[in-house]
């Protein structure tokens, strides 16, 4: 009898493991920074409940913005990079667990992605690439310095 719960619970490791490596993969996946920008607000509605948002424009107009400033001491950081996945399988991660540090390596999480795109989760097919715009809460007084997707790091440098 113990050898089959034990024989269930491996079974049952090996299934959510390779679950989880389907729903996860970046080998091959190469980044380009196209841009890298340092701004103080945010407009749209699909940002953070963390930061503080703002409408700007007369509330029953169609015409009012909805604009988000960041916390002090913080600004937001976009960038627009170009993702390729040069591997021979579909290269899948999650922005929602994607970070920029710091030259001191401190992690600052994702903020969101440019308003045109609602989901974080990101597919790409071998040998394509997507244009993406990412923006991320960060300290004022810091620069960037690498991306964090999974396990692999990207050193931020804008290509001319």
């Amino acid at each position: 009898m113990r050898k089959r719960i034990n024989f269930v619970i491996a079974l049952c490791i090996i299934v959510v493991a390779s679950i989880k490596a389907q729903e996860s993969n970046i080998e091959g996946l190469t980044v380009k920074f196209r841009k890298v920008s340092e701004d103080y607000v945010l407009s749209g509605s699909n940002q953070s409940s963390s930061v503080s948002q703002h409408t700007v424009g007369n509330s029953n107009n169609m015409s009012s913005t909805s604009v988000t400033f960041a916390d002090d001491g913080m600004k937001f950081v976009k960038l627009k990079l170009t993702l390729k996945n040069e591997g021979e399988k579909d290269c899948n991660f999650d922005f929602a667990n994607v970070y920029i540090s710091t030259e001191q390596d401190s992690l600052y999480g994702f903020i969101q992605l440019q308003t045109s795109f609602t989901g974080t989760k990101t597919k790409i097919k071998p040998h394509k690439e997507i244009d993406r715009i990412v923006f991320f809460d960060f300290p004022d007084k810091a620069t960037p310095k690498e991306l964090f997707i999974e396990d692999k790091r990207y050193r931020i440098i804008v290509e001319k």
